[in-house]
């Protein structure tokens, strides 16, 4: 019975892709929906490959993950999301304070359409510990054009979707050394990145595990005509990276000689909307579905030039 369930959908899937509408016309985008990819073969379990990345030397001096900082985001008291910690020193060597990066969307109240009164950054994740906590001030952030009345009409949605954060006072034992670098990433070479014993991995919070996870060996790629995202905007990054719910705002990552490099941010997914119609997949594709960027795919936000001219604008915002 499943093999012939199997072979139906195999058929119906070749079918929409020669003779059906284009995939980005059957499709939206979802913000903060995010996938979970397998072989799409439900008996033999999700491969979720997603393991806690390891505290950084604020807690514990490891040194493999030592720049793989994230943490949490909590607004009006409801989580929210990821946000990435970045590393400022190539801009301002000395510079007083941390500067995080994550979603846009992840600071609205998606229902009412505004902006949250209120949020706060908890370093990794950890809500419960004395010292990691540190207050945003939403009166400085630095966002995108993200507009949370259009969330899915827009073919560009997803290309505003950035925020940068300035906190004064750091969590405690903070370092500008637990930062990621930002990087404009030329995916054109990204094949030859990975021959040459690159990585790509993705690192935001798992709201279930409640931990910081890493998602490792990912596929990351620009969307083009003919996928889900349609090429719709420059820098419009697909991947397979596994994630759930939490993972909005975090940080696409590029490892080489074990130096990692933000390239680029979490926003959500697109899904064929024929292949997994609402009616039955009120959730979007069941966890464990195959990752196919014309019909099932997470998306996100790269990191490029704009984006690095907007952290040095948010440094010299806040003279030291």
């Amino acid at each position: 019975m499943f093999e012939n369930s199997n072979r139906v959908m195999r058929i119906l899937v070749l079918w929409l892709l020669a003779f059906g509408p284009s995939p980005a016309a059957a499709s939206k985008a979802h913000p903060m929906q995010v996938n979970i990819f397998g072989d799409g073969n439900p008996l033999n379990g999700v491969e979720d490959d997603r393991e806690p990345v390891l505290a950084g030397p604020a807690e514990t001096g490891v040194e493999s993950d030592r720049n793989l900082n994230a943490g949490t985001i909590v607004c009006d008291g409801k989580f929210r999301g990821t946000a990435m910690v970045v590393d400022t020193r190539d801009y301002a060597p000395d510079f007083a304070g941390a500067i995080l990066l994550s979603a846009a969307h992840v600071f609205y109240d998606l229902d009412k359409k505004r902006l949250f009164r209120r949020c706060e950054f908890y370093f990794m994740g950890w809500r419960h510990r004395a010292g990691y906590r540190a207050k945003i001030d939403l009166d400085s952030v630095r966002m995108g054009d993200f507009d949370p009345a259009q969330v899915t009409r827009r073919v560009e949605f997803g290309q505003g979707d950035w925020a940068f954060l300035y906190l004064r006072k750091t969590w405690k034992n903070y370092r500008p050394s637990q930062g990621l670098r930002l990087r404009a990433f030329a995916f054109d070479e990204g094949e030859s990145f990975q021959q040459r014993g690159g990585e790509f991995r993705l690192v935001a919070f798992d709201s279930d595990a409640g931990v910081i996870t890493g998602s490792r060996n990912c596929t990351v790629v620009e969307s083009e005509a003919g996928d889900l995202g349609g090429g719709a905007w420059k820098g419009q990054l697909l991947d397979d990276c596994d994630s759930a719910d939490g993972a909005s705002g975090g940080g696409i990552i590029a490892v080489l000689n074990h130096q990692p490099y933000l390239i680029g941010i979490r926003s959500g997914s697109h899904w064929s909307e024929l292949v997994y119609p609402a009616e039955r997949f009120p959730s979007g594709p069941p966890d464990g579905a195959v990752w196919d960027r014309r019909l099932n795919t997470n998306f996100g936000r790269a990191v490029d030039a704009q984006l690095i001219g907007e952290l040095v604008a948010m440094i010299q915002s806040h003279p030291q």
